[in-house]
């Protein structure tokens, strides 16, 4: 072979590798190409070969609602695909299908129901709590009023409950004869006890009406409670007809804390005369009492809820320190009075909460009528 047929030959060789890595070039890059068109498009399979990214995938958070509105012509399925790509020249992605209707949606249909839960369960709060003020009101309307005058009494009483209705109660009326004055305090806190309030005040009304003394009025009361089906809760009852212009009492106590009476001296007296608790005995004995409230003395009744006041050491304010309080309260006025003997029970119990209705009644005798 000549030298000229030898140079075309190596200039074909030479042509031939050139033509070759050419061809190995854009083979390896439509390879690459093809590894990214993969990557790309068939990225659903790609997710189930993740292995140890699988469970940072699943912990990616789901989309559920966003601000942006929705349009009418896009509601294809939506994918956000992150890539990836490994030293090794390994490629893919992780795809996030989102669906357009979660997107477009203010909320899923789960959370707009549970947001109407939740204000159907407000609404009924709200509503329930203004019945318990209604109740609080009209047992108020029923009660005593916070102050009142009566010829020579000077005549206070307030209640405090620890829910929203009481059991500890008062009551004050005219039969055209006397003023009647109760006091009691009824088995239990809260509705339950302040509906039978209602009843019971209902009946000492009726009674105190057709009948001429405390105990005849606390004897009845106790058969109509010891009769009911279901069981009525026991009450305590203080009693009394006051006659306003000669100061004179006439009670029956029905196991209730026995009233003071704080002689303008220091004196004290207790009013314990009666019988035992409501509704527990049905054939009950009760008798009446009796006492003078003179120019200058004062009668305190008192719910159980003041004795059984509790301190941060655990100890009641009991009897003495009330004797004390008293003492120490005596003022002008019946009110002034009341209020002075509640600041002395809320110093002592300072911070500690109440767990008892509370129930206070102060009659005074005024030096002139």
């Amino acid at each position: 072979m000549g030298l000229q047929s030898l140079s075309d030959h190596s200039h074909r060789g030479c042509a031939h590798r050139s033509l070759a890595a050419e061809a190995g070039s854009q083979a390896r890059r439509a390879s690459l190409h093809s590894h990214r068109s993969w990557g790309w498009l068939q990225i659903r399979r790609l997710i189930v070969d993740l292995g140890p990214w699988r469970p940072a995938v699943n912990r990616l958070p789901a989309v559920d609602k966003l601000e942006r509105r929705p349009r009418a012509e896009d509601q294809r399925p939506r994918r956000s695909c992150v890539p990836w790509l490994t030293r090794g020249g390994d490629g893919g992605a992780i795809a996030l299908d989102v669906d357009p209707n979660l997107i477009d949606a203010p909320a899923p249909s789960g959370s707009r129901a549970l947001e109407e839960e939740i204000a159907a369960l407000r609404h009924d709060r709200d509503a329930l709590q203004l019945g318990f003020f209604e109740a609080a009101y009209v047992q108020q309307r029923l009660g005593a009023p916070r102050r009142l005058r009566r010829g020579a009494f000077d005549i206070a009483g307030e209640t405090f409950p620890v829910r929203h209705a009481s059991g500890d109660f008062l009551t004050a009326f005219d039969t055209g004869v006397h003023t009647v004055l109760g006091l009691g305090d009824i088995a239990g806190k809260g509705l339950s006890a302040g509906m039978w309030f209602t009843h019971l005040v209902g009946l000492i009304r009726l009674f105190a009406r057709s009948l001429h003394d405390p105990a005849g009025v606390a004897a009845a009361i106790n058969g109509h409670l010891a009769s009911l089906d279901p069981e009525a809760p026991i009450t305590t009852l203080f009693l009394t007809w006051a006659d306003a212009c000669t100061g004179d009492l006439v009670y029956s106590n029905a196991g209730h804390p026995a009233p003071l009476v704080l002689r303008r001296d220091g004196s004290v007296e207790w009013l314990s005369a009666g019988g035992p608790v409501l509704g527990a005995v049905p054939d009950a004995t009760f008798v009446n009492g009796g006492a003078v409230l003179n120019p200058g003395d004062t009668l305190l009744g008192y719910s159980d809820g003041i004795l059984e006041c509790r301190n941060a050491r655990g100890e009641e304010f009991g009897v003495e320190r009330l004797v004390d309080a008293t003492r120490s309260a005596i003022a002008p006025s019946a009110s002034a009075t009341l209020f002075s003997v509640l600041g002395s029970v809320q110093d002592f119990a300072a911070a500690e909460p109440r767990v008892d209705d509370l129930a206070l009644m102060v009659v005074h005798r005024l030096d002139e009528a």
